[in-house]
């Protein structure tokens, strides 16, 4: 099973709409082994993010917070190589690691850019 990131829309009784995904576009965030590993794990926590952890057990970025969680992105991608480091499995080198988590985070920012940009939240499941 893998983690999916999505676009959702606040509907007016406070509920959410989640939208189809893009056919262009990349909705996947990692293996399920990362809601902890990767994006819960104290690494992660340890390069100041807060959004990933609170995602993975469930909760959501409102659409006010999504600039903010792009900046966490930023920060995350800047302390790639220690994330990777410390969250490699044993069947992987650190450098396939990476760019593994490189390539989901680049899918969650495109979905969070993509939030952005019709005033919508993002949620990862």
């Amino acid at each position: 099973m893998s983690l999916t990131a999505e676009v959702f829309l606040l509907r007016e009784d406070g509920d959410i709409d989640i939208l189809d995904t893009p056919a262009d576009s990349c909705d996947l965030a990692g293996p399920e082994s990362w809601r902890t590993r990767v994006w819960g794990s104290r690494t992660i926590r340890g390069l100041g993010a807060r959004f990933f952890p609170a995602l993975v057990r469930g909760e959501r970025v409102a659409p006010d917070e999504i600039p903010a969680f792009l900046h966490e992105c930023a920060l995350v991608r800047a302390g790639l190589r220690e994330l990777a480091e410390r969250t490699c499995p044993a069947d992987r080198t650190v450098e396939q690691h990476a760019e593994h988590i490189g390539s989901r985070l680049a899918c969650v920012e495109a979905t969070a850019q993509r939030a952005a940009g019709i005033g919508g939240g993002l949620l990862i499941w």
